[in-house]
């Protein structure tokens, strides 16, 4: 039986930026390289240009392989999983709160990897969740700049 790791983390920030766009930005996984530094390209490959459960979206990063919308909550909650990117399958959760003056964004993660992988990931935990800290910050650097 192949040893797997389930791990978390997850990073959260203000941002001066209406629910409304802050989601419409994240939902769509195309905006991604502008923020989260890992990811180089990400291209729509299913759906009609529309955001929904059931777009998924080729993404060539560190770890390429498609991530699929499998919840759209507009304009609160996007959840995006991961596929093809061997042992590892990730669980992306963008949730977005408004507060007064913007939004809380929250970027969970949930991470299970196999073999090797898990076994790395696990050992790395702190320095991945210090990355998503940095992704999150690079966020609301993009949408406060717009």
């Amino acid at each position: 039986m192949e040893d797997r790791a389930m791990i978390s983390w997850e990073s959260s920030t203000f941002i001066a930026r209406p629910a409304d766009e802050v989601f419409a930005y994240v939902a769509d996984v195309r905006n991604d390289p502008t923020w989260h530094k890992d990811v180089h390209s990400a291209t729509l490959i299913k759906g009609d240009g529309q955001r929904g459960a059931g777009t998924v979206f080729d993404v060539k990063a560190m770890v390429s392989g498609t991530e699929e919308i499998i919840a759209y909550e507009a304009p609160r909650r996007v959840v995006l999983k991961g596929g093809n990117m061997g042992k590892m399958v990730p669980t992306d959760i963008r949730t977005i709160q408004p507060v007064e003056g913007g939004v809380r964004f929250t970027r969970h993660v949930d991470l299970d990897a196999g073999g090797f992988m898990g076994w790395m990931t696990k050992r790395m935990l702190g320095m991945v969740a210090k990355r998503n800290d940095q992704f999150v910050e690079n966020l609301k650097q993009v949408l406060e700049r717009s």
